[in-house]
């Protein structure tokens, strides 16, 4: 196995992507979710950054097209036709332009709010989606540039492009541009409320929504709705900033953003899906438990805070089922074979982030998890192992994905790290109920 690089070697990379000229964009850095009520919206405010790793074509105005990652927007504003008064669906179209210093503009409405005003909403609408691509390219290129950077310190090739897609699924009732592209998973037609990475498969069931695969880049893509309901509190009442209740719009939460970007992470490193084997178009984009925990704890550490949601999810408290804080309770014992992938990888999730405070070095954790990960990707597809790997809904215990991803980080140790922190990864991950089948077990 090809050892650590020497942080000259990080150094000199990250030197080399930088931009000195780089365009200014307003984005959301992270606000805890116990600062904001509707009482004290005021706080959420966006801050100007730099955004890193864009490329730019002489005499041409800067685009949310990088080295690593690109931000195109599928938005749908109404036009009106003033002799008929008939309504169409046009789009947005991408950002473009010297800076990206946009309005939030409170999430703007929902696209059904905007159509039933007959597109009175069309400049909030864009004004939050520009903001929503500016920030979505800032959190995904940083996770990104953080992850590549892990791979080039264990000597492994950097992560395949990836594009982000704001906006989509919005669900539009209007005649002309994506017409009823919506989220279907509930029965009801409706735009799409949060994120979710796909790679191109005409295969598989996508589960409520429709993709044109001739569309998705290859590589895959991180697909960001423009939302379809409002923040709410503790208390349940609706948070206001500048006299707009917010729209929970996902290009404006970063722990989607990055989360979704994470996926791109373990697609390409432990390819639990075995896509790898499968051919163009035939890929599967289900997740499994591993997968989303893993996915959870990138977000924690891109974040660096286990409250992943923060003031986005305000009225959620930690012990709510749905609750994704890795500071939160659960163990293995609160697993639910067959259950939300989301909600039962929260407990990998937190393992992990007890297992980065307890080692105290987060890089040094961060290797280890990344080493993990490239190590489900060697499994070769013949290997029985492997087989379990792609299973999800058959009758197995479905907790065997924690202890085979507690074999395989132990196996990390070894190999990066001579077992220094063996005793304490077993002692960590017993807190929460993981354990090694065997004492002696392996993958």
């Amino acid at each position: 196995m090809v050892g650590l690089r020497p942080a000259r070697y990080l150094f000199q990379l990250r030197k080399s992507c930088e931009i000195t000229n780089a365009p200014q964009a307003r984005v959301y850095l992270g606000l805890p979710q116990s600062q904001v009520n509707a009482k004290t919206a005021d706080k959420i405010k966006p801050e100007s950054v730099k955004l890193t790793n864009l490329l730019k074509k002489t005499n041409e105005p800067w685009r949310l097209k990088g080295k690593q990652v690109e931000v195109v927007n599928y938005g749908v504003l109404v036009e009106k036709d003033n002799k008929t008064g008939e309504l169409r669906g046009v789009p947005m179209g991408n950002a473009e332009g010297d800076s990206f210093l946009y309005d939030p503009a409170s999430g703007g409405s929902t696209p059904k709010q905007n159509e039933e005003a007959e597109g009175r909403e069309n400049d909030r609408i864009l004004s939050a989606a520009r903001f929503g691509e500016a920030n979505a390219y800032y959190h995904a290129d940083r996770t990104l540039t953080y992850a590549n950077s892990l791979l080039a310190e264990l000597g492994e090739k950097p992560l395949p492009y990836l594009r982000v897609v704001v906006n989509d699924h919005s669900c539009s009732q209007l005649p002309g541009y994506r017409q009823n592209d919506c989220d279907e998973r509930s029965g009801e037609a409706r735009s799409f409320g949060g994120g979710h990475y796909r790679r191109p498969s005409d295969r598989f069931d996508d589960e409520g929504f429709e993709h044109q695969v001739e569309e998705i880049n290859s590589a895959g893509e991180a697909h960001l709705g423009p939302g379809n309901d409002f923040i709410k509190d503790a208390d349940g009442d609706r948070v206001v900033v500048n006299s707009y209740p917010y729209n929970e719009n996902p290009s404006h939460n970063a722990a989607i953003i990055i989360h979704e970007t994470a996926h791109h992470i373990v697609s390409h490193t432990a390819d639990f899906r075995e896509n790898q084997n499968r051919q163009n178009n035939q890929y599967s984009n289900r997740k499994i438990h591993l997968d989303e925990g893993t996915c959870d704890y990138w977000t924690a550490v891109m974040l660096n805070s286990p409250d992943i949601y923060e003031w986005q999810r305000a009225d959620e408290k930690l012990t709510d089922k749905s609750n994704r804080n890795l500071s939160g309770p659960r163990t293995t014992a609160n697993f639910v074979q067959d259950g939300d992938p989301h909600e039962n990888g929260n407990i990998w999730s937190s393992t992990l982030w007890d297992l980065r405070q307890a080692i105290g070095d987060g890089r040094k954790t961060d290797l280890l998890v990344m080493k993990t990960l490239l190590l489900f990707g060697e499994i070769e597809a013949d290997n029985p192992k492997a087989k379990r790997k792609i299973r999800r809904n058959e009758e197995i215990d479905q907790k065997d994905e924690f202890r085979d991803g507690l074999a395989m980080l132990l196996q990390a140790d070894k190999l990066l790290y001579k077992n220094a922190n063996r005793t304490l990864i077993l002692n960590t991950f017993a807190k929460r109920g993981i354990g090694l089948k065997t004492l002696d077990s392996n993958f």
